[in-house]
């Protein structure tokens, strides 16, 4: 138990830092609120962090449903075999569905928080855009909330 709540206090604090500060202690004001290409969302949803949270066998969690909150329009990424369900985040309601929280970009740098509100976690994203364009994660906490 102990651990379980070191790892919340832990994930709470990185999460106030990435909102408040960012990568470099640069006021929040200086990063840009942008929205997340489908690529990093595909990233996200396949990190082994969020697996063990995902439940495939659980009667309505396949398809996986997202929430358009913060994304990027772009092609549809496929989890389970079949495309990820994009709902409108007003439309949402209590079905299990995966959302974003913040994706903040400070040059080659990004950072990316979700919840699962069905499984009660909360998921931060350090990312990385290489000079190719591609993003690459490069540290990911999944803990619950």
């Amino acid at each position: 138990m102990r651990s379980v709540h070191f790892a919340l206090v832990a994930l709470g604090c990185m999460v106030l830092a990435a909102a408040g500060l960012g990568w470099a202690g640069a006021p929040a004001s200086q990063q840009s609120q942008a929205l997340v290409p489908r690529a990093v969302l595909k990233l996200i949803i396949d990190h082994p962090a969020l697996a063990p949270y995902l439940h495939p066998e659980v009667a309505g969690r396949v398809p996986l449903v997202v929430s358009d909150h913060l994304l990027e329009p772009g092609v549809t990424p496929s989890k389970f075999g079949l495309p990820l369900r994009i709902v409108p985040d007003r439309e949402v309601g209590t079905q299990p569905h995966i959302r974003i929280l913040t994706f903040k970009i400070d040059g080659s740098r990004a950072v990316a928080t979700i919840e699962y509100k069905v499984e009660g976690v909360q998921g931060l994203f350090n990312l990385k855009r290489e000079s190719n364009g591609w993003w690459s994660v490069v540290d990911a906490k999944v803990a619950e909330s």
